[in-house]
């Protein structure tokens, strides 16, 4: 009896199941996707189409390829406005980094008639990309005047289509494209075509919107410009100078920057950083600095880190300004500013320390730039700062050659971030990642008892030729318990020799600023591999003052370690290894998962109490993020529906039968 009732109860649902499919058995996979998509515009308002766009940005030196956008984060949705000066075909798309391997494309066109086409595509750049299976631009406008062809599109973020790029808020190859006339037919678009012009520029398209005051008597501008010419001698060159802020009177804040290119600037300048030169005003030195900071700052400058550059420029090491190529400017959150006079009266003092990258070694090039600085006296509501972690710039970082996947740690352990902090903790709102031209990608970890949170920031694309802090969507909340790690991935497979850590552009860094608020007096908290731990990796006995190495330096130059018993120094012992009888996954295991010794850093130059601290990763289970939850249809492929149908409905079957069972039995 029960059998028979679990039998008509399967034969009931069966057949209700297939008179749903037999509703849409006639409609392709496509055609149910597109009603889908279609179904996200209905009742929109033609004015609704046009949204008050936050970001615009032209993707080609000559400004003939524009576009705008808008990031609905709670719809999980992006609103592109492109305009192309053309009344053929264009084309917009996303790529990891420079290689050409994978693109997803969008193609359109508006025709004679004035109807607008797209296209999803993919596929490699140095092919006409193919239709994805799953169309994902959704069309609001089409148009054509004299002079160019504008199209206004939405996708989902996560279009849950292994054919396309996820939009996340991370570096992005921006890839754009436009052709003089239009396709024949859907089927005919060249897009390698002789006629066509091609290009890309990196974004982050997912910055949320920065307000900048809307007019000067909210905002003074403090214009700051240098030059240098460049000898064909000098690969890299770091300058620093003094320069003073003109503003006394009272207390403003500032509230982000403009870069100004001049000649060569966009080829030679490499970053600049901006530090504010602080002092323990309770310090009967303090005085005599800040008259010697005045002398300064009528001069030219040193280069930095040499033996030219006067000691009381290490007193400026708390970050105001960081900026590299391929940035424009920043803006601070409304209600953020950083307060730019120490003292009512006083004048404050800043280092400009810009790096300059002769890579093709030609003579006599001279390079110059200049950066606007936006201040207000209208105090915002909280007083901001910035703070280094990572991986301390010294001898420790080791990049092996010929490798393509190598992997460096720096810790910022809860014994740093107890200095000073508030028992609140801090507010980061935007992050800045940093590293040189083998870095691949930066993760920055956030640890809080036992558990691993989201990261601060992750870059899975990173390329330093385009280096643009990331303002985060919410803001995130660091605790004096807390425990940060930096980790950066690199390739060094087109190298023969190791890399080291440094200020150079054929040396690497793993960095992280991370800008947060309350202020308080802690501008780095990093780490790099134990002296005892790298000998052992190395097979080094003995590095020459080895009692020092714990003891942090107020210099920012790179620590140059002699080896006494073999009458070389450090780099050169490493770099004569032979690399193919390493046992490089042990050696990486070792540097960076290996004991670490924390270099934390208040304002001034003053080492922090936790001087020697010794750290290492959490004793946690990884962060995992959560399922992009997707439609259902999304899941399935394109095919007849016939046959979905009846995979779908027997799949059904078998995970409902044992839940009838249990009912049927009990």
């Amino acid at each position: 009896m029960r059998s028979a009732k679990v039998l008509l109860l399967l034969a009931t649902w069966r057949i209700s199941v297939a008179e749903d499919l037999s509703a849409t058995g006639n409609k392709t996979y496509l055609e149910k996707r597109q009603e889908h998509e279609d179904s996200k515009m209905v009742g929109m308002k033609e004015e609704d189409v046009y949204l008050s766009h936050p970001h615009t940005a032209a993707l080609d030196p000559e400004g003939k390829f524009h576009l705008s956008w808008a990031v609905d984060s709670e719809g999980k949705e992006i609103t592109l406005e492109i305009a192309a000066e053309t009344l053929g075909w264009l084309a917009f798309g996303f790529s990891p980094s420079e290689a050409v391997a994978d693109v997803d494309l969008l193609t359109g066109w508006v025709d004679q008639e004035g109807v607008g086409h797209v296209q999803d595509r993919h596929g490699p750049g140095d092919k006409t990309p193919q239709m994805d299976d799953q169309q994902d631009w959704r069309l609001a406008r089409a148009s054509e005047n004299d002079t160019h062809t504008l199209l206004v599109v939405t996708r989902d973020l996560s279009t849950c289509d292994d054919q396309d790029l996820p939009l996340l808020n991370t570096t992005k190859r921006l890839i754009y494209a436009y052709g003089t006339s239009d396709p024949a037919n859907a089927t005919s678009f060249e897009y390698l075509s002789a006629e066509a012009t091609r290009g890309s520029r990196y974004l982050l398209l997912l910055q949320p919107p920065a307000p900048f005051p809307p007019s000067l008597e909210d905002a003074r501008t403090w214009s700051l410009s240098q030059s240098l010419s460049l000898a064909k001698d000098q690969r890299d060159v770091h300058w620093c100078n003094i320069v003073r802020f003109p503003h006394l009177e009272s207390q403003v804040h500032y509230v982000g920057f403009d870069m100004k290119h001049g000649q060569n600037s966009r080829k030679h300048l490499h970053h600049l950083t901006i530090w504010e030169c602080t002092g323990d005003p309770n310090s009967a030195a303090y005085r005599q600095g800040r008259e010697r900071l005045m002398h300064y700052a009528s001069q030219q400058g040193h280069e930095c880190y040499s033996s030219s550059m006067p000691l009381d420029y290490n007193s400026c090491n708390n970050p105001v300004i960081v900026w590299a190529t391929g940035g424009e400017g920043e803006r601070e959150p409304a209600h953020v500013g950083l307060p730019m006079v120490p003292e009512v009266g006083e004048y404050a003092f800043f280092l400009v320390e810009a790096h300059y990258d002769n890579s093709p070694m030609a003579d006599s090039i001279s390079v110059e730039w200049g950066i606007d600085v936006y201040y207000t006296d209208q105090l915002r509501e909280f007083e901001s700062a910035s703070m280094f972690v990572g991986n301390t710039i010294n001898f420790a970082l080791v990049i092996p050659p010929g490798i393509d996947h190598w992997t460096t740690s720096g810790h910022c352990p809860a014994g740093c971030l107890l200095d000073g902090m508030p028992e609140t903790g801090i507010k980061v709102y935007q992050v800045f990642l940093k590293a040189h031209a083998l870095a691949r990608s930066i993760r920055v970890r956030h640890f809080r008892d036992g558990k691993e949170l989201p990261p601060l920031a992750l870059d899975d694309y990173y390329d330093s030729n385009f280096q643009q802090a990331v303002r985060l969507q919410e803001e995130r909340t660091v605790l004096p318990s807390d425990h940060i790690t930096t980790e950066c991935t690199y390739d060094s497979s087109g190298r023969s020799n190791a890399t080291f850590s440094g200020y150079g552009a054929l040396e690497e860094l793993c960095l992280a600023v991370l800008s947060y608020y309350p202020r308080h007096t802690l501008v780095e908290c990093t780490s790099s591999t134990y002296h005892d731990v790298l000998k052992e990796a190395l097979g080094i006995k003995q590095l020459q003052n080895e009692q020092n190495l714990l003891v942090t330096s107020q210099s920012r130059e790179p620590m140059d370690l002699l080896l006494p018993k073999r009458n070389t120094d450090f780099r050169a012992f490493v770099s004569g290894l032979a690399w193919s009888e390493v046992d490089l996954e042990n050696l990486e295991e070792r540097l960076s998962r290996g004991t670490h010794v924390a270099r934390c850093m208040r304002r001034g130059g003053v080492p922090a109490q936790a001087i020697k601290l010794k750290t290492n990763y959490p004793d946690a289970a990884p962060y995992a993020p959560p399922e992009v939850a997707c439609p259902r249809m999304l899941g399935q492929k394109t095919q007849h529906a016939g046959a979905s149908s009846s995979v779908s409905a027997f799949s059904c079957i078998l995970l409902a039968v044992p839940v009838l069972l249990a009912i049927l039995w009990q």
